[in-house]
């Protein structure tokens, strides 16, 4: 999570197929995708509270944020912590339903299902929250062993290397917001424009992915605008001026100084999971700190 910081965990596309279950609804889900993940949520919600004899661990989870980015109408306002309860076999149904891995809905689906506040709503969680609590869930339920194959960066050499999740820090947010509960922050670049920007949310980080699909289905290009785009969903106002129009014009002419200045920024101020960590080359012994691959086995691991 380097260059394209603000976006969520994703996983790369890994050639083992993971088990998968099917008693998910394939149809209500492309009418609704949102709206069929909270229903799920609810359901499986309503059959833990029922299962008596049996207890579920609960936990808090510090959001690095500190709810600082959230609006005083929202259930994330001001909270450091979140209370989830742990991962089960049934949030792995969920997380290995076919249905719901296609429509990209089967990590927030699960997410939704082990936050206790029924009325926090995933899609608000900027991305560095949402990181938080996904590391959470994986150590807690698969353990803080992360087994991945990565590339030396010294002798190039493709070697399998134990991660250890449980010793990764958080960057918390320091800067404050133009004002309490505004995710709108102020920069002024090299060339003396001053922008006003936004932390996007999970929402907004699935929007943009599926916009570049489409670009790419409608172009057959290759290119992809990976850094416009971003910029100007995160942009909100432009020397005072806040027309999205204006706003996309000037996205599509700033200066490479301008926008890389901005994003180290960004870099620098998000609040997240720091996701790097020392690497010691099994086959040459060189160390470095390198940033951890994020593939399927994170949440599907082999054992």
């Amino acid at each position: 999570m380097s260059e394209n910081k603000s976006a969520s965990i994703e996983f790369e596309e890994d050639s083992k197929e993971s088990p998968v279950s099917t008693d998910i609804n394939p149809q209500e889900i492309n009418q609704d995708p949102d709206a069929y993940a909270r229903k799920i949520a609810s359901e499986r919600g309503d059959q833990y509270d029922q299962m008596a004899g049996f207890s579920v661990p609960r936990d808090f989870v510090m959001l690095p944020s500190k709810g600082r980015v959230y609006g005083s109408d929202n259930a994330l306002h001001n909270l450091e912590e979140l209370e989830v309860r742990h991962l089960t076999a049934a949030d792995e149904d969920i997380m290995t339903s076919r249905a719901l891995l296609r429509s990209g809905k089967a990590i927030d689906t699960m997410l939704a299902n082990v936050i206790l506040n029924k009325s926090i709503k995933v899609e608000d969680f900027i991305s560095g929250d949402k990181n938080a609590i996904l590391t959470f869930l994986r150590i807690t339920g698969y353990g803080p062993e992360y087994p991945v194959e990565i590339e030396c960066p010294n002798c190039d050499e493709q070697v399998n290397y134990d991660f250890d999740l449980s010793k990764l820090k958080m960057k918390f947010l320091d800067d404050d917001p133009v004002a309490e509960g505004e995710n709108r922050f102020v920069f002024v670049l090299p060339s003396g424009i001053t922008i006003e920007f936004k932390l996007l949310n999970s929402a907004e980080d699935s929007k943009i992915t599926a916009d570049q699909e489409k670009y790419k289905k409608a172009t057959n290009s290759p290119l992809e605008k990976i850094v416009t785009t971003r910029l100007k969903h995160q942009i909100v106002s432009v020397d005072g001026q806040s027309d999205h129009s204006l706003i996309n014009r000037y996205v599509d002419s700033m200066n490479v100084k301008d926008s890389r200045a901005f994003r180290n920024y960004l870099e620098e101020l998000e609040p997240d999971v720091i996701m790097k960590q020392d690497f010691v080359c099994p086959m040459c012994s060189h160390t470095e700190e390198v940033d951890i691959p994020i593939t399927v086995g994170f949440f599907w691991p082999d054992s």
